[in-house]
């Protein structure tokens, strides 16, 4: 029986409501569509052959089924490309079964494959498979995006909407060909390898997905680099070296700089860490492990609430100034931080067919800033309604964090929408990336190696970012 892991992908993502995967080896295809809420899936084998001919009158006397694909580019037949593809029945199939289904599909459409040969001797025609034709013809079919649509030719009961833009999602190419990813493969991504900038890029092609794809992405932005989202690519002709489709663009953006239009209440800090930042010790630590809770929005309301502890034989009216003192101290360095949070802002976007990203800017020399982002996602886990992309670059130092790495893991963890890439240099930087599908594994530039479940990892050439980068892209090399 074959293995429909071995084979590769021409197309994985939505189609509708449903997810669509499109795999491919030698000269016969699989579609296969799937929902969430059912078991069975909605498949169907192609077998397919570049034509020479007249091909519309054969196909007519045909009595099953096929698709004629035509396009044509300009004046003369050598402009005119034809493709003739024998298709099986759209079946519904139980996806333990789903090799054994196609292992047999094939068999039928090999033998319907020798019956046609020998009606064709009566027409003038020339019928030459797939995996015969040149690399050119080759490269012609597997780039056209509408060749997507075509080979998912299901049945009107299965009541699905149009196709979404394929363009728009080209994630990169494999031997040229290109490689289309939506956000179904996209949910947990962690980058790891090369040099830093090599993974901030492919965070940031990351993000330029979800955003043309309507979504909203906030960036724990910890050098300002994010800020280049805003801003068109510069070198235009590298994307149009790429892919003729691509243009450069510079997605709307808002920058927020750390603790200006974001503040977290005091009582949102671990107590114990709280205690361990500031050394507090002895009677010092009792106070405070007995007054901090919570409820506390500034620090000067944990000072109220020592100014009212009763004092006893272990903690002297003067511990209690003293403490007090200190926390004065504190406050006229760090209060500016605290305060009542309202992520609203985030959710924000003013654009109907284009997402928004939230550029938050991070400050690693300060010690609130693993509590800073583990209240924002938090309160985004709590308030969120559709999905949303959370980008950490080299997060390990918040990811790892003593008093709240597992908490912020836990809140991503725990609700579906929430969306996260993650980058470091190495996969055993993060303690926990359990909940991590996509391994993207740069070997040097745009030169990656996707690695997902159930399926064999995949050498890719990203794509130029139609914002502005600086990367050194490859082309192509020996796979």
């Amino acid at each position: 029986m074959l293995s429909l892991n071995t084979w590769d992908i021409l197309f994985e993502g939505k189609y509708g409501s449903q997810e669509l995967t499109i795999l491919y080896k030698d000269d016969f295809f699989v579609s296969f569509l799937k929902s969430r809420d059912k078991k069975d899936i909605l498949v169907q084998v192609y077998k397919i052959f570049v034509v020479y001919g007249e091909v519309e009158v054969f196909a007519e006397t045909l009595p099953g089924k096929c698709i004629v694909y035509q396009k044509h580019f300009d004046a003369g037949e050598k402009n005119t490309h034809k493709f003739f593809m024998l298709n099986t029945e759209t079946e519904y199939v139980d996806n333990n079964t789903l090799s054994y289904h196609v292992d047999k599909k094939i068999e039928e459409l090999n033998k319907k494959t020798g019956t046609i040969v020998s009606i064709m001797k009566s027409y003038d025609l020339k019928l030459v498979s797939l995996k015969n034709i040149s690399k050119e013809k080759k490269d012609f079919f597997y780039s056209d995006p509408f060749v997507v649509k075509t080979l998912t030719n299901m049945p009107m009961s299965a009541q699905m909407s149009g196709v979404t833009s394929i363009d728009k999602l080209l994630f990169g190419k494999k031997n040229k060909i290109p490689i289309n990813l939506t956000l179904e493969n996209l949910k947990s991504v962690f980058v790891s390898g090369a040099k830093e900038d090599d993974r901030l890029f492919v965070l940031k092609l990351i993000s330029e997905i979800y955003l043309l794809s309507s979504k909203t992405v906030v960036i724990f932005d910890k050098k300002g680099v994010f800020k280049s989202l805003a801003y068109p690519q510069q070198n235009e002709e590298l994307l149009q070296e790429f892919d003729p489709v691509l243009g450069a663009f510079g997605f709307p953006s808002k920058f927020v700089d750390y603790f200006s239009n974001l503040k977290i209440p005091l009582g949102s800090i671990p107590k114990q860490g709280f205690i361990h930042h500031f050394k507090f010790t002895d009677t010092g630590e009792k106070i405070i492990y007995e007054c901090f809770d919570e409820s506390l929005i500034f620090i000067n309301d944990l000072i109220e609430k020592i100014n009212k502890f009763e004092i006893s034989d272990d903690i002297t009216e003067f511990e209690k100034k003293r403490i007090i003192s200190k926390l004065l101290i504190i406050d006229k360095k760090y209060g500016k931080y605290f305060g009542k949070i309202d992520v609203s802002f985030l959710f924000e976007n003013k654009y109907k067919h284009l997402g928004y990203s939230k550029i938050l800017k991070l400050d690693y020399d300060c010690p609130f800033v693993a509590y800073y982002v583990k209240k924002i996602i938090e309160e985004l886990s709590l308030n969120i309604k559709e999905d949303l992309l959370l980008v950490l670059p080299e997060a390990e130092n918040i990811l790892n964090h003593l008093f709240v790495g597992k908490n912020i893991s836990s809140f991503i963890q725990e609700n579906p929408k929430l969306n996260v890439a993650i980058s470091s240099e190495y996969k055993t930087n993060i303690k926990d990336i359990s909940y991590l599908d996509v391994f993207v594994d740069v070997v040097g530039g745009n030169d990656v190696v996707i690695k997902r479940p159930n399926r064999d990892p995949m050498r890719v050439f990203l794509r130029p970012t139609l914002s502005s980068s600086n990367i050194v892209l490859k082309k192509s090399i020996s796979i």
